[in-house]
């Protein structure tokens, strides 16, 4: 199975249109900053903009608000499209999807979670799932892996690089760090950060197999 894996789109869905045309897929899983609160006039026509885009054709699509979504008002309108991975479990064949959004920066953005809340949260869903298959789809990385480095700091989650060690995952889809883009693998998950959609960057994973992931752009 082919899994489109698209993050931080920040309100771009002219881009995410563009990748959408170009590639093949039976999947779409978005890793949060659908849209861009800075631009909050505009915040939710983009986030539409964005949703219907990736709803457009009916395929399996799950997604998670980033830092710069507004949890309350992103989470509304992916649960208005079913498409509202976080704090939440789904299904696709036969893998658990597992999710969680927001993330910590330096800045003040909107979704913001505390490390203790996170942490609590993603072991709530840890106790939940019960399929040896599974996928994570967490706008922040794991910390001190090769997709959560800023200006050469480690600035990932403790928590859910403990989710990830703790609970074996097939694979884990992050965003949040635009300058980290790239994969890793942590004690058997095959992690990626597919880059920004509003650069031009996305990736794909063909699940039969080894899971191979390929880092692609327009």
């Amino acid at each position: 199975m082919r899994i489109l894996l698209v993050t931080d789109i920040h309100g771009d869905h002219e881009k995410l249109s563009e990748i959408l045309e170009k590639e093949t897929y039976k999947a779409i899983l978005c890793a949060g900053d659908l849209s861009d609160a800075e631009k909050y006039d505009e915040y939710n026509e983009n986030l539409k903009n964005v949703v219907e885009e990736m709803d457009r054709e009916e395929k399996f699509v799950k997604a998670v608000p980033g830092n710069m979504d507004p949890e309350r008002e992103c989470v509304e309108t992916l649960r208005q499209h079913r498409i509202n991975l976080h704090r939440e479990i789904s299904s696709l064949k036969e893998y658990e999807l597992v999710g969680y959004g927001g993330g910590i920066t330096p800045f003040g953005t909107p979704f913001e979670p505390e490390g203790s809340d996170i942490k609590n949260a993603l072991e709530t869903l840890q106790n939940r799932m019960r399929s040896d298959n599974k996928i994570a789809l967490i706008h922040q990385p794991p910390e001190d892996t090769e997709v959560d480095i800023a200006d050469g700091q480690h600035v990932g989650s403790e928590a859910v690089r403990d989710l990830l060690t703790e609970s074996e995952f097939d694979l884990a889809v992050t965003g949040h760090i635009h300058e980290s883009r790239g994969t890793d693998s942590l004690e058997g998950t095959k992690v990626v950060n597919p880059g920004p959609v509003m650069q031009g960057f996305y990736a794909v994973v063909e699940t039969d197999g080894d899971a191979d992931i390929e880092l692609k752009s327009l």
